[in-house]
């Protein structure tokens, strides 16, 4: 359990987190904040929003996403002093802050594009013209563009009113995936926060490992065991999951 001067950080810290609207806004407030603290202290205070018990008690929820991409994180912190929270978590053996500043590559890597031939029929539209339509009304159109390559275009998707959590989480699950489709919307203000497209991005090998990591603390029990033992995620995704079922058994 933290000490109650560094308790109180973290309270005052997630009560102000919670109260901003956007992701960017929690992410640059938390870097600001650590960025003032010194790296062991930090450590401490990211550590804090793994602990199951100040988790309860300070209801950080939502001010837990602000770490669903440690990359956004780190810029906001500044390169060098997340390398001294990083070797100050190792000495204080927090593993799991260890693990959000190791940047790991995919489990698999693919292009991304579109899955069936009709679907593919998008490619020949301008990629102006397939932003437009992903703005727009037209289901059809929205349906065809679930599996555009383009992060412009999934971006308008996952701000679209037609869309549904049904095509976000076809989206997320979608294989192969890249690294910036996965990021958008695992740190979207809306979708990043509903559980079964958690759950569908951390089943996706082609989600980043730290985005994933980030992610197993919200998993419900009997997804953390399908994650444990998924030979498709990575290695320390699924030793991750492993460690959190232990911490809930």
């Amino acid at each position: 359990m933290l000490k109650a001067e560094l308790l109180i950080f973290v309270k005052k810290l997630a009560a102000d987190m919670s109260s901003l609207p956007e992701y960017d806004m929690m992410v640059s407030l938390l870097g600001h904040r650590l960025a003032e603290l010194e790296p062991t202290e930090a450590a401490l205070v990211l550590n804090a929003f793994y602990d199951k018990i100040v988790e309860h008690l300070l209801k950080l929820r939502k001010a837990k996403a602000a770490i669903s991409d440690p990359k956004d994180l780190i810029a906001a912190i500044g390169e060098e002093k997340g390398r001294l929270i990083y070797l100050a978590s190792l000495e204080l053996g927090l593993n799991k802050v260890g693990r959000l500043f190791t940047d790991l590559p995919p489990h698999k890597k693919g292009l991304s594009g579109y899955d069936t031939e009709e679907d593919a029929k998008m490619e020949f539209i301008t990629l102006g013209e397939r932003r437009a339509l992903s703005k727009g009304w037209i289901k059809d159109k929205l349906d065809r563009l679930l599996s555009d390559p383009d992060p412009m275009v999934i971006a308008n998707l996952l701000n679209n009113p037609r869309i549904t959590e049904k095509e976000i989480i076809k989206i997320a699950a979608k294989r192969p995936n890249s690294p910036k489709i996965i990021r958008l919307i695992s740190t979207h203000r809306r979708w990043g926060m509903r559980y079964a497209v958690k759950k569908a991005l951390v089943q996706n090998p082609y989600t980043p490992p730290r985005i994933s990591l980030g992610l197993l603390e919200s998993l419900f029990l009997q997804d953390l065991k399908e994650a444990a033992k998924d030979g498709g995620l990575h290695p320390q995704v699924r030793h991750a999951a492993k460690e959190r079922l232990e911490e809930k058994e």
